[in-house]
């Protein structure tokens, strides 16, 4: 019997939650894991998608309606999560026909593009998504930005008043990144609401101009104190430096500060004795945190995908894509593309494509992976500058 693909109803939550269950087998309870269904910040209930073989549900996967950053301009992304598959049909294809229909929804809805963060990258790669730029995770002592850093701007507690200066903060730090997210207010309740998240502000002449918001975890009473920075942002270099000087205050109080950053980011060369307490080997002597994956990306389609995200340069490329040709031609910020029959000047699949046009994989380092190939040396530094993107980074992972 063929599989066939709904949305969700609400008398299939009992087995929903079997399935969840069985395909995520962390500590989460019931009630968490319907609220993860019903009252997902990210979408509705209706954004979840189920596969039957007649009356017998075998997997789900939310297919949320986003919307990220790419180039400086706001691209709709169909955000595949969640796909799970019941234990008694896994090996038979389920969760690879799962992924193809979300594709296809995706594209029919208008996405540009398809992101999702993968619990195995192989089998996602065999369907054609690309990875996008890593990210680091730094592990630092806090008392390590204290020789640097100085407070420029007062810091405060954040309070319901500056919602708005949270979100326009947010806005401009998340525009000049990739595949950042745009947030809808539901996103924003969300994240705030979580009472154990301290939300702080730094205040300029004009204002607010970032924030920072961090957890504490203690394994037990009285045990070393970890703090967990869930998101920073800042409008001027000044509020950056003195959010990581209000990090740095922490010392009496913390022993360890985790952060993600961007692959560019420089701050690890303003910390001194970063990993204070640890030691590391004869090799690498100080280790300052992990090499992270990002997400995953998959264009939906190659005059869509290009026409969608924001361009810095100008210029015009001739593509092989998969055996079908293209001219690109992108002026103003924005591309326009058309079927053509030009030489190429690169020829690729649409993985590779996916990765330098949304992951942030400049087209030179994908020519030394072998991930295309260009006609010459001027088409391949023409491609390097028109696709260049900063690294993605989004703290909003789902």
């Amino acid at each position: 019997m063929a599989l066939t693909f709904r949305t969700a109803r609400e008398a299939d939550l009992d087995r929903l939650l079997d399935v969840h269950a069985s395909a995520f087998p962390d500590p989460r309870g019931r009630d968490a894991r319907v609220r993860n269904f019903t009252g997902n910040p990210l979408g509705r209930f209706e954004d979840l998608w189920v596969a039957s073989e007649g009356a017998a549900l075998l997997g789900h996967a939310f297919l949320f309606p986003l919307e990220a950053w790419f180039g400086g301009v706001r691209v709709r992304v169909g955000g595949i999560a969640s796909i799970g598959v019941a234990p008694e049909a896994r090996g038979r294809g389920v969760g690879s026909a799962m992924l193809e229909h979300l594709c296809r929804a995706a594209a029919a809805r208008g996405d540009a593009v398809a992101v999702l963060y993968a619990f195995r990258q192989g089998f996602y790669g065999r369907a054609g998504f690309a990875t996008t730029s890593s990210y680091r995770r730094l592990r630092l002592h806090p008392a390590s930005i204290a020789p640097r850093a100085r407070p420029e701007l007062r810091a405060r507690a954040a309070t319901g008043a500056d919602r708005g200066a949270l979100e326009a903060c947010w806005e401009h730090v998340a525009k000049r990144r990739t595949g950042s997210l745009v947030r809808g207010e539901r996103v924003w309740e969300h994240r705030l609401a979580n009472e154990r998240r301290v939300w702080l502000v730094v205040e300029g002449a004009h204002g607010v101009e970032g924030y920072v918001a961090w957890s504490l975890v203690q394994s037990e009473p009285h045990a070393q104190t970890m703090l967990v920075v869930d998101e920073m942002a800042a409008r001027t270099d000044a509020a950056e430096r003195s959010l990581w000087a209000v990090l740095g205050a922490q010392r009496d109080q913390v022993s360890e500060v985790r952060v993600d950053v961007a692959s560019d980011d420089p701050i690890d060369r303003a910390l001194v004795d970063a990993d204070a307490g640890r030691f590391g080997d004869a090799q690498v002597e100080h280790v300052l945190g992990e090499v992270a994956a990002g997400p995953m990306v998959s264009m939906l389609a190659v005059e869509a995908g290009l026409s969608a995200r924001g361009w810095a340069a100008e210029g015009s490329l001739a593509l092989e894509v998969q055996g079908q040709r293209y001219r690109l031609n992108v002026k103003d910020g924005r591309a326009a593309v058309e079927p053509a029959r030009d030489e190429p000047d690169l020829t690729l699949d649409r993985r590779a494509l996916s990765a330098i046009a949304y992951g942030a994989l400049g087209a030179g380092d994908a020519a030394r992976l072998a991930m295309l190939a260009a006609r010459d040396a001027e088409a391949l530094a023409r491609a390097d500058a028109l696709f260049r993107l900063p690294p993605y980074f989004s703290p909003d992972p789902f």
